[in-house]
């Protein structure tokens, strides 16, 4: 008689963890609609049949995916940036931040957040219903605390007021590390830019700063980018 196998010892969470892993990567390579649920029980080295106990449908194991990978992103370091006092200070970190984890290079960032980057585009791609709820989770707490950096930034002076709506302009920043990201998520950067990967991220983060309206000499009094460097390795 032969013996069960691993995967069918294991606890059903870690099964289940197991399962929305290997899903990832599948709905990463082949979005939601080109992925079968054969490549993904397979990938996941279980039966359709046992798959299907857990999540009874595909749309209920993507749905699934979806909080498993809010989870999976709200790390220590995001919990540490929210708590930051609201001010110009915390703007310009939070907005080096972003961009500096958008301008890695393909080849240093781990494996599992690359097949999230990809799922995220796929999504947005096909109906955008992934990327949609991943963003409105995910996305929402860092955009308020954009927000509200850059608000208590316009009262002490230190930005200029803008017709640019405080939340839209938190939006556009997150946009544009977005693009920066997909940039170099193939691994040869669609766009080669003419600077190294440090000067890539310092005017990065003074677009955005100067987009948000903060004053150039604000910008030069608050923003350490060397120093940021080294709290963010």
């Amino acid at each position: 008689m032969p013996k069960p196998s691993a995967s069918s010892r294991l606890p059903s969470d870690e099964r289940r963890d197991r399962i929305l892993d290997a899903a990832l990567k599948v709905f990463a390579e082949r979005g939601f609609h080109g992925a079968t649920t054969r490549e993904l029980a397979k990938a996941a080295s279980v039966s359709e049949a046992l798959m299907f106990r857990h999540f009874p449908t595909k749309e209920d194991l993507y749905s699934a995916l979806q909080s498993h990978c809010c989870q999976a992103k709200a790390s220590e370091k995001a919990e540490m940036l929210g708590k930051l006092e609201d001010s110009t200070a915390s703007l310009v970190l939070l907005v080096h931040y972003m961009m500096a984890k958008m301008l890695r290079p393909a080849a240093s960032v781990p494996e599992a957040e690359q097949a999230l980057h990809r799922l995220l585009a796929n999504s947005i791609i096909e109906d955008g219903h992934f990327a949609r709820g991943f963003m409105e989770r995910v996305g929402r707490e860092f955009i308020q605390k954009l927000e509200s950096c850059h608000a208590a930034a316009v009262k002490a002076g230190d930005a200029l007021a803008s017709p640019v709506q405080g939340v839209v302009g938190a939006w556009f920043v997150q946009h544009f590390a977005a693009m920066l990201m997909l940039n170099e998520m193939p691994g040869n950067p669609v766009v080669v830019l003419d600077a190294d990967r440090p000067a890539q991220v310092e005017q990065a983060v003074w677009f955005a700063l100067q987009g948000l309206g903060l004053r150039q000499e604000v910008i030069r009094q608050h923003y350490h980018p060397q120093a940021f460097a080294l709290l963010m390795s």
